[in-house]
C-alpha cells in the first residue's frame, strides 16, 4: 500500500458529479484510472472503482470516445499486430549487434481476432466522433 498522502492519478478531478452520461462517456476523467487498486484499498464501503472505470471506458469506446493516444495505438495493432511499428533501422540495427530477430507476428490473424471481437466497429466510430 501505498505512503500515506499518496494518491492515485484520478484524485483531483477537474469537475463535480453528477454528470448526464452522455458527457461522462465523453469525458477524458473516465481515461485517468490506472487499475491500481488505490480506490478499492480506500473505500470504506468496498466499492470496487476499478471495475466501475473498465466497464465505463467499454460503453465509452462503444459510442466511439476513445482518447487519441488509445486510438492509434489500437490502430497500430490492426494494422501490424503491435502495439508499435518497428523501424526498418531497429531491425538493421539488432541485426549488425548481433541480436537474433525479434519474434514475427501474424498481422492478418491479429487483425481477425480484432475485427471478430468489433474493434474494427469501434474504431470506424471514434473516428467519425473525431472527424
Amino acid at each position: 500500500m501505498g505512503q500515506q498522502g499518496e494518491g492515485a492519478p484520478c484524485e483531483k478531478p477537474k469537475r463535480s458529479f453528477p454528470w448526464g452520461m452522455e458527457e461522462l462517456l465523453a469525458s477524458k476523467e473516465i481515461w485517468l484510472c490506472a487499475s491500481c487498486f488505490t480506490c478499492v484499498d480506500r473505500c470504506p464501503r468496498d466499492v470496487d472503482f476499478t471495475y466501475i472505470s473498465l466497464a465505463l471506458r467499454n460503453l465509452a469506446a462503444r459510442e466511439g470516445y476513445i482518447p487519441e493516444a488509445s486510438r492509434v495505438v489500437a490502430s497500430t495493432i490492426m494494422e501490424v499486430g503491435l502495439a508499435y511499428k518497428i523501424p526498418a533501422s531497429r531491425l538493421r540495427a539488432r541485426e549488425k549487434e548481433g541480436l537474433p530477430p525479434l519474434p514475427s507476428v501474424d498481422a492478418e490473424q491479429v487483425k481477425a481476432l480484432l475485427e471478430a471481437a468489433g474493434l474494427g466497429e469501434v474504431l470506424a466510430k471514434a473516428s467519425s466522433r473525431r472527424g
